[in-house]
């Protein structure tokens, strides 16, 4: 919330006090941040225009929108930035015009999302295989976690 409030402040924006959006614990892999999350009710007050067209939408980093696979995640980004909203990813220092972005900043974008997507996939890879390992070694022997069965 600093690095936004400073962004705003360094740029001459109005910080929406009471507009921070915060998904903590809702997955991005599999897009439940925009069917179930603070994401969703942004876009949806985009949709009813709440959220008025040249405003900003001020986020860590692009795989903070989706990490879902990159088409998903390219028409996420991209039906922001045609609602007329301006993306700032704090860890590049990029915005994303609305009506101005060009084929680089494109292409970084893409890149960026599909790194997000391959990352998390790996992640879920590993931690499915290891659940399963753990399963097989040591289900019959000791308990896996600390919950009792109900």
């Amino acid at each position: 919330m600093e690095a936004s409030r400073a962004y705003a402040e360094a740029n001459g924006l109005e910080f929406a006090e009471g507009g921070e959006l915060e998904d903590i614990g809702v997955s991005a892999f599999k897009g439940a941040n925009v069917r179930e999350g603070a994401l969703g009710q942004f876009l949806e007050a985009v949709r009813s225009r709440r959220v008025q067209p040249g405003s900003y939408l001020i986020v860590e980093s692009l795989d903070r929108l989706s990490r879902e696979q990159v088409l998903a995640a390219q028409s996420l980004f991209l039906s922001i930035i045609q609602a007329g909203i301006n993306l700032v990813t704090l860890a590049d220092n990029r915005v994303y015009r609305a009506g101005k972005t060009d084929l680089g900043d494109l292409i970084m974008s893409l890149v960026i999302m599909s790194r997000a997507h391959e990352e998390s996939q790996t992640k879920s890879l590993r931690l499915s295989a290891a659940w399963k390992n753990k399963r097989v070694a040591a289900a019959a022997l000791k308990p896996m976690t600390k919950w009792c069965p109900a």
